[in-house]
């Protein structure tokens, strides 16, 4: 295949499911390389937007995100590394930890909103407004979301 080409063989691209996977693997590394431009992960700036309501258990971060608990434990020692959350005793359970964001988290996912908002400028750049909207509306609904 020339390297030049873009896009998936046109013998897989008549697969839904094939298109879906391609489309979110290129999706994910722009998305990535991005959130990097700010010293973040996706799932970083994940744990971060879940904690902006309020402190959680470790373990329900892992279940609301549906990462596995040791790579939860892996994600929370970055962000304490990085000064953007925290493990405190839970008030209530002493076999539970709970997770808190600190102020320099608020402030990096606000830095992550912006880089977030450009890149998917960028990365939908195809689609017109009306399609980004009908796509995002489609995602949710497979992801089970829709409002």
């Amino acid at each position: 295949m020339d390297v030049n080409e873009k896009g998936p063989p046109p013998a897989l691209a008549q697969w839904t499911g094939f298109l879906l996977s391609w489309v979110a693997a290129s999706g994910g590394e722009h998305y990535g390389r991005a959130l990097a431009s700010v010293g973040l992960k996706p799932q970083h700036l994940a744990v971060l937007v879940l904690l902006r309501d309020g402190p959680m258990v470790q373990a329900r971060l892992s279940e609301r995100l549906n990462v596995f608990k040791p790579v939860m434990v892996t994600l929370v020692n970055e962000l304490a590394e990085l000064g953007l959350a925290e493990r405190r005793a839970h008030p209530h359970d002493r076999r539970a930890v709970h997770v808190h964001l600190l102020p320099a988290g608020v402030r990096r996912i606000r830095e992550a909103e912006r880089v977030s908002l450009r890149a998917a400028d960028e990365f939908f750049a195809p689609l017109t407004p009306r399609q980004r909207q009908t796509f995002h509306h489609l995602l949710a609904k497979l992801a089970g979301t829709e409002t």
